[in-house]
């Protein structure tokens, strides 16, 4: 295996400055999605269960936006989303991840994730389940079911952040009422062993002093990914390492202690390059009008990708191979029926969220009120991006280029566009004839969003999450050097590998969430029953 200078040991904790020890069946490292659910899941099944959790109760951050891809719950089935069927759900996994990802585990959570589902929102009132709305549902006509080859599907749970969060907190209110102790404000700093098994935990506690949390069944990783762990970033994420030429490209999440941790007792990372959301690809639109499959160009005014290839995460890979500089989506008058010809998917626009579509409304009045200066729209996380209007593409031309040739490559292209539109047949890069959309009735816009490799930002090179980690067998046991399962220690979440390939890039939206949920409650049961 390949060393890294993160991944060296520290040097154990003394005994002596062990204050106390804490006992139960499981200790869980994390109480996150995965973390919680397997504290809860574990606890109903009878084992004693010891979560630890390095924030604070009251000051928990929760990743996640509140929407939960899954399939298959009753409570989708009471919304009207169709069934999908699990081998064309597991197989259209397996493509997307170049057959990377552990088909047993995928298939576990393809199986489970709709039982699951309804199994978190146990805890909430009637009234907070009746205000969680099922994404895309009813689809439009224009829905596609496969674009590419891949297929996609609506009925993702948007339940808002704060939602989300609450039901986080009811779960481990559930896993209390059950037995489950946790331990806020407490640090994970190594793993204890037992010859070959790992036995326990050392964990910090807020005034500085050790306890050892022992376990009796097992020790569970769910500690969270790396994006906040600069140099674990550049050495496991080669693909955006080698495309990033400086600046802050580190992510929202945590810094991989946990996955650290893993190491230290001898587990073995999956190989590189590792998958994560964003790092590795650039592109216009996504507060905007999502992954609607718009034209694109460059900023020399070049048309350079299927921009509807399988999901917009898919097709904006180019996007972070073009020139430094801005890159444009652009359309017309009628993007309002567009954004019905979307795959759903990751940051996917939600054509039956009213609210979603009264923003896209609001901002393309203010960039018509406004034509040839910028209307600047912001995402969820604060970065600004422009949107411009004009009554022809020529005048939309001059806002966009200042240099003639760029302009006239800009004309060139959206014609040379139009006319494949209007052929049905895309012979430049072969974009589904479904998402062939002339740009011909003004007014005219684009929307933008700079790439460039010495600045990340945005929705340009820069890291939400990583989603790679500890290699683990199908229940989630993680393996040594040669493969073989570490008796005793179990990781989950983004602390594991085996789920995603090069890339975050998904069915639906939010399933990195529902995974962690899935996959961490699979494991807490699986533990419990040893």
């Amino acid at each position: 295996m390949k060393t890294y200078t993160w991944a060296q040991a520290p040097e154990p904790v003394p005994e002596q400055e062990i204050r106390h020890r804490e006992t139960a069946d499981i200790v869980i490292i994390g109480a996150g999605h995965g973390g919680t659910c397997a504290a809860r899941a574990a606890a109903q099944a009878g084992a004693s269960v010891i979560a630890l959790e390095q924030q604070t109760e009251e000051k928990q951050w929760i990743l996640g936006v509140g929407e939960i891809g899954h399939i298959n719950s009753k409570w989708q089935a009471e919304h009207g989303v169709f069934p999908v069927d699990v081998d064309t759900f597991v197989n259209d996994w397996q493509l997307r991840t170049n057959n990377r990802s552990n088909v047993r585990l995928v298939r576990t959570y393809a199986e489970n994730c709709g039982d699951c589902f309804d199994w978190f929102i146990e805890p909430l009132s009637e009234e907070e389940k009746d205000s969680i709305h099922p994404m895309l549902t009813p689809p439009s006509p224009n829905f596609p079911e496969s674009v590419n080859g891949l297929h996609a599907w609506p009925g993702t749970a948007n339940m808002g952040m704060a939602l989300q969060n609450k039901a986080v907190k009811e779960n481990q209110r559930f896993a209390k009422e059950l037995g489950a102790r946790f331990f806020f404000g407490t640090r994970a700093c190594q793993l204890k062993k037992d010859g070959s098994r790992v036995s326990g935990v050392i964990g910090q506690l807020k005034d500085g002093s050790y306890v050892l949390f022992e376990a009796r069944k097992g020790v569970l990783l769910a500690a969270g990914d790396y994006s906040k762990n600069r140099q674990m970033c550049e050495d496991l994420l080669t693909e955006s390492a080698d495309l990033i030429d400086g600046g802050d490209w580190s992510g929202h999440g945590w810094d991989g202690s946990g996955i650290r941790m893993g190491m230290w007792a001898g587990g073995r990372l999956e190989p590189r390059s590792h998958a994560a959301m964003g790092g590795n690809y650039s592109f216009p639109g996504f507060d905007l009008i999502g992954s609607t499959a718009v034209l694109r160009v460059n900023a020399h005014g070049k048309r350079y990708s299927n921009e509807g290839f399988g999901t917009h995460i898919l097709a904006a890979l180019a996007g972070a191979k073009q020139p430094n500089g801005m890159l444009w989506g652009i359309f017309d008058s009628r993007i309002t029926d567009q954004i019905t010809y979307q795959a759903p998917c990751h940051a996917v626009f939600d054509y039956t969220d009213p609210k979603r579509c009264e923003k896209l409304e609001q901002a393309l009045l203010k960039a018509r009120e406004q034509k040839g200066k910028a209307a600047v729209t912001e995402d969820a996380a604060g970065y600004r991006r422009p949107l411009y209007c004009a009554d022809t593409l020529s005048e939309l031309a001059e806002i966009l280029f200042e240099k003639t040739e760029d302009r006239q490559t800009f004309l060139q292209e959206v014609e040379r566009y139009n006319a494949l539109c209007h052929q049905g047949r895309d012979a430049d890069f072969g974009k589904d004839p479904h998402l062939l959309y002339p740009i011909e009735q003004g007014p005219f816009y684009a929307c933008g969003q700079k790439k460039d490799s010495h600045c990340p930002g945005g929705q340009s090179l820069k890291l939400l999450v990583t989603v790679s980690g500890l290699l683990t067998d199908e229940h989630q046991q993680v393996l040594d050097g040669e493969f073989e399962p570490i008796l005793g220690l179990f990781a989950t979440g983004n602390c594991s590998g085996g789920r995603f390939g090069f890339q975050y890039t998904t069915s639906l939206p939010g399933q990195s969430i529902s995974m962690a949920q899935t996959l961490g409650r699979e494991a807490g049961r699986w533990i419990a029953a040893q």
